[in-house]
């Protein structure tokens, strides 16, 4: 027979066999977000709080204006949580930014100029690195600068164009980079490789103008008067309020969303065209223009149509700076097997989009340019693109 003592004993355990098994397990933690806004959006608050002097500092830097200088790094040092936030973001595929799109044109993006500030500290940090002789570590900080372009989107016309200037940015950057990295064929097969791969996330124009489309149809309602009426300003600069608000009707604002649908769907077709730069950017002129003024319904259109044209030419400035950065690393590849930059442009490179044909390919004493053949009609240049190899 047990003891008393024994049998206290073997209580206690069987206790604290049950509580063991009753004890739920460890939980495991809740995941990280799946939404890269929620983290760019925490990026945005972890951005060092600097002056008009000290952003205009890290802006011009960015831009590759000025050098880096100790009080950049500084900068840079205190944006670090900020960075670390954008660093996480660029590995999450997804990235929805909660626009209010019921507001139509009336709603607010606040986060989009933020988008700006981050991107001037992304690619500063990218100048500062360069500086270091890290070239790796700059055309990575390059490449996510790119995602970050892809991840702000085109959802809206301004955040097209706020992804295209992000872009811009970035690629600036990694065309004065990979001029340095000559020495390390490697490193530049490697930024061919990853290029690849993020090309099929660019950003296009059809989508926002889209969308576009279905704001200004639904603005286009006497439902939505007074929001138009706001918005309404004619050609020759005064206010059309007073007399939308005394003859609209439904029947005027159902013309004007035809014509408003008409001319934007024709516009549509253009994108998907293969027609010229400057035979699309003339039609776009003519789609985007020529309203009547006496019409109510044509001038409704007309005053809710966004500068398209315009539009046309920064999305080809775009496509042609990315064709650019790809056929010139080409050539710093070249230039890294060989030795020597090549005589005359190789065959197979990317195209320059303003002309459909090879960019110009001109040797300089510190590198080479390539130089678009036709010209941006809203600037009256045919840009060029300068690679500066060491």
């Amino acid at each position: 027979m047990w003891s008393k003592t024994g049998k206290r004993a073997a209580g206690i355990v069987l206790a604290l066999v049950m509580v063991s098994c009753w004890t739920p397990r460890a939980q495991a933690l809740p995941p990280d977000p799946d939404n890269a806004a929620l983290l760019y959006y925490q990026a945005f608050l972890s951005l060092a709080k600097l002056d008009d002097a000290a952003r205009d500092l890290m802006s011009d830097v960015a831009r590759g204006d000025v050098v880096p200088d100790e009080t950049v790094r500084q900068y840079i040092d205190q944006c670090q949580d900020a960075i670390g936030f954008a660093e996480a973001a660029a590995e999450v595929p997804t990235c929805h930014w909660g626009f209010r799109f019921s507001q139509g044109f009336d709603a607010l993006m606040p986060q989009l100029a933020q988008a700006r500030a981050l991107t001037f500290v992304l690619v500063a940090d990218a100048r500062v690195k360069a500086a270091d002789g890290d070239y790796a570590g700059a055309l990575d900080r390059c490449l996510m600068t790119g995602t970050f372009a892809s991840h702000v989107g085109d959802e809206t016309l301004i955040s097209y164009l706020v992804s295209i200037a992000v872009r811009t940015m970035g690629y600036k950057c990694m065309t004065d980079v990979m001029g340095q990295a000559v020495d390390d064929p490697a490193l530049l097969q490697w930024l061919k490789s990853e290029l690849a791969t993020t090309s099929g996330r660019e950003v296009t124009l059809l989508r926002p103008l889209k969308i576009e489309m279905e704001i200004a149809q639904n603005a286009l309602t006497m439902e939505n008067i007074d929001q138009f009426a706001r918005l309404a300003i004619s050609e020759d600069g005064t206010a059309l309020q007073e007399r939308i608000l005394k003859q609209a009707n439904a029947e005027m604002f159902a013309r004007a969303r035809q014509i408003y649908a008409d001319r934007v769907s024709e516009m549509l077709a253009l994108l998907g065209s293969s027609m010229p730069y400057d035979q699309a950017h003339a039609e776009f002129e003519r789609l985007a223009s020529g309203f009547d003024p006496d019409d109510l319904a044509s001038a409704a259109a007309g005053a809710l149509m966004p500068a398209l044209p315009r539009v046309l030419t920064l999305k080809v400035r775009s496509e042609a700076q990315a064709n650019a950065v790809r056929a010139g690393l080409e050539i710093c590849l070249r230039r890294a097997e060989t030795g020597e930059l090549p005589a005359a442009l190789p065959a197979g490179l990317p195209k320059d989009p303003f002309s459909g044909e090879d960019f110009e390919y001109v040797r300089t004493d510190d590198g080479f340019i390539l130089r678009c053949q036709v010209k941006d009609l809203d600037k009256d240049i045919a840009h060029e693109y300068a690679f500066a190899v060491k």
